[in-house]
This record gives C-alpha cells, sequence and structure tokens, in this order.
C-alpha cells in the first residue's frame, strides 16, 4: 500500500470513531468535520489519479449521492447519516477497489453497511420476542391476497430487469428498483395507473412471450425460493420489528426529534392512530406523498409544531389515545464504519485474489 491508502484508511477510521461518538451522545453529526473528511478524500483520490480511475471514483461519488438523499426523503435515515455515507464514499481508495471502469463499489459500501445493523438486531429480536408477537408477525406477513400481489410484482420486476440486462445495459436488484420505480411513479401520476396493475399487465405479457423459460422447474423453484426470503424478511421479520424497536411515550412527554411510529389520520371530526409499518422500499415511497396522515413525518422527528399540534388534539379530547408508539433511536454512525470496515477486507481480499 502506498501513503496515500494508508492516510485514507486512517481518515475512515479517525471519521468513523468521532461522528459515532458524536451520533452517540449528541445525536448529530457535524457538517464542518463530514466536509473537511471530504475534501481529503477527493484531494488524495484524485492525486496522480488515471482518468478512468477519475472517472469511476466520481460515478461512484454521485451514486452515494444519490443514495444518501433517496433514504433521507424516503424517510429511511436522517440528513447526518446520509452525509456520513456520502463522505465514506469519497475515503475509499478508488486504487485498492478499482476494477473495471464501470464498477459501482458504493452500491456494495451500502450494502455492507446494512450487514452488522441486521444481524445484531436480528439476534435481539429473536430473543425479546415472545409467542404472541410471532402469532402477530405470521398473521401480518402471511396473507393470501399480500402473498398473491408479492408474486405477481415479482414475476413482473424480475422480467424486466432480465430484458434489460440482455440489451447489455447491466443493473443491479438496487438500481433497478430505484429506476423502475421512477418510472412505474410517473407512471402513476401523469396517467394514474396503479402500481398493481401495472404489473398486471407486465405479469401478462411475460406469460405470453416468456412462456418457454418459466415453465420449467429450475425457474420455478428459484422464484419460489426468492420470493419465500423476500415475504419472510419484509414482512416477517420486520413486522415482528415493529413493536420491539418502539416504545409508548405518553403525548405530554413528547419531546423534538422523536420519530412516529404510528400515522395520525382523521376519523370523523377528530383523530386516530393507526401503525405505520414500512417494510419494502415501495412503501417507504409511497409514504412520502401520504395524504392520510396529518403529520408529515421527517427522519429529524417531530417538529416544536407537530407535538403543539398534537397536545392540543390531546387537550380538547380530539384525539382518541393518549400515548404514542416512538421508535426508539438508534445511532446508525457505528455501524456504517463497521460496513465500510467490512467492504475495504472483502474488497481488498478479492481484489488481490482476482489479480
Amino acid at each position: 500500500m502506498n501513503l496515500e491508502i494508508i492516510i485514507l484508511i486512517i481518515s475512515i477510521i479517525t471519521l468513523g470513531i468521532i461522528t459515532s461518538l458524536s451520533d452517540i451522545t449528541n445525536k448529530k453529526i457535524s457538517n464542518n468535520i463530514l466536509g473537511i473528511f471530504l475534501i481529503i478524500g477527493i484531494i488524495l483520490n484524485s492525486t496522480n489519479a488515471t482518468r478512468e480511475f477519475l472517472t469511476n471514483y466520481y460515478t461512484n461519488l454521485s451514486f452515494a449521492l444519490f443514495v444518501g438523499f433517496l433514504l433521507w426523503y424516503i424517510n429511511f435515515w436522517n440528513a447526518g447519516d446520509g452525509k456520513l455515507f456520502t463522505v465514506f464514499v469519497s475515503l475509499i481508495p478508488i486504487s485498492l477497489v478499482y476494477k473495471q471502469n464501470f464498477f459501482l463499489y458504493s452500491f456494495d459500501a451500502i450494502i455492507y453497511t446494512f450487514v452488522p445493523i441486521f444481524f445484531v438486531f436480528l439476534v435481539i429480536l429473536l430473543m425479546q420476542s415472545k409467542k404472541q408477537d410471532f402469532i402477530f408477525a405470521l398473521k401480518n406477513g402471511f396473507k393470501l391476497k399480500l402473498i398473491l400481489n408479492i408474486l405477481l410484482a415479482f414475476f413482473a420486476f424480475e422480467w424486466i430487469i432480465m430484458f434489460i440486462n440482455n440489451t447489455g445495459l447491466k443493473i443491479n436488484i438496487f438500481t433497478g428498483a430505484v429506476f423502475l420505480f421512477l418510472i412505474f411513479n410517473f407512471l402513476e401520476r401523469v396517467f394514474s395507473l396503479k402500481l398493481m396493475r401495472i404489473f398486471y399487465v407486465i405479469s401478462a405479457l411475460r406469460i405470453v412471450f416468456d412462456f418457454n423459460n418459466i415453465m420449467n422447474w429450475s425457474f420455478l423453484i428459484g422464484f419460489i425460493y426468492q420470493v419465500t426470503i423476500f415475504i419472510i424478511f419484509n414482512y416477517f421479520i420486520l413486522s415482528l420489528a415493529y413493536f420491539k424497536y418502539g416504545q409508548h411515550i405518553q403525548i405530554k412527554d413528547l419531546k423534538p426529534g422523536m420519530n412516529l411510529c404510528e400515522k395520525i389520520i382523521q376519523k370523523g371530526d377528530g383523530y386516530t392512530v393507526t401503525a405505520d409499518i414500512k417494510i419494502s422500499l415501495f412503501m417507504f415511497l409511497e409514504s412520502t406523498k401520504d395524504k392520510q396522515s396529518k403529520i408529515k413525518l421527517k427522519p429529524e422527528g417531530l417538529t416544536n409544531k407537530n407535538i403543539k399540534d398534537i397536545k392540543e388534539w390531546n387537550k380538547k379530547g380530539l384525539i382518541d389515545v393518549d400515548s404514542l408508539l416512538i421508535q426508539k433511536r438508534i445511532p446508525y454512525a457505528p455501524f456504517q464504519l463497521i460496513g465500510i470496515i467490512l467492504f475495504l477486507i472483502a474488497t481488498y481480499a478479492g481484489f488481490n485474489y482476482i489479480g
């Protein structure tokens, strides 16, 4: 390793430690710190870099910025987490991970940041859950209509990705999901077409034009396996986690920054509360244009105005609960650091093996 790579790796660890401590103690990540490390990453990765390296580097930096913004936009994480991920990507030594002209290593990096947090939460979740929790999750996740819709959506979505890849433009599942959602969202907004109706049409076309490929045991077994894993994770595990990672807080004790796990919607002349379980990318995105909710939720949590309104409704007896389910805040910066380190180790090992 040359000196630039060593400095960049030290910078990643230093940034991770600083932001982790700040996220845990103050629940904030300094923009000034992020700015300093972003400059360090850009300068060191741009020094003596070839045109191919620079093209790949700035492509990944742009993709990281896009992913960070998207996950903030759909209320998956707050703005600080999105900025931190972008800065981490800026610090990844391009000469260490470079493989080909178009290699989205920033996509691999975001996946690795989810790995440690997922397994930690899964272990805690399974240890804390009771029999009735499992029954609730099973009832919520394995509904016939839900399963049929997922089967159709998967069937249509898989064919579109396959068709695009056959044209020579290789895209992964994540990039494909975002790209296709934007198209579907456009069709829904402009032409008032419902998402599932689009999937019905695409599925019908696939049965006609891809009949020979889908009518074999290899396809059917693989397809059922993928859908089953998706349902178990998205509709069972996340439904199970809904109440375990939330706690009821009295309305009088609400504070700015708290994140609601519920939607407050109109009911007659008053308001009621309903569960707000977001268990897929589409549900996160759809929640950004939810017209039912009276409190427009942001990743940064409840504002002073939100709390004032809720307390006023409670005082006048317009809301039918005295407490709300609040998400337990979990600092994400430490998991980003662990994920980036895991990514570097895995990518470097693979790179040396290939080389």
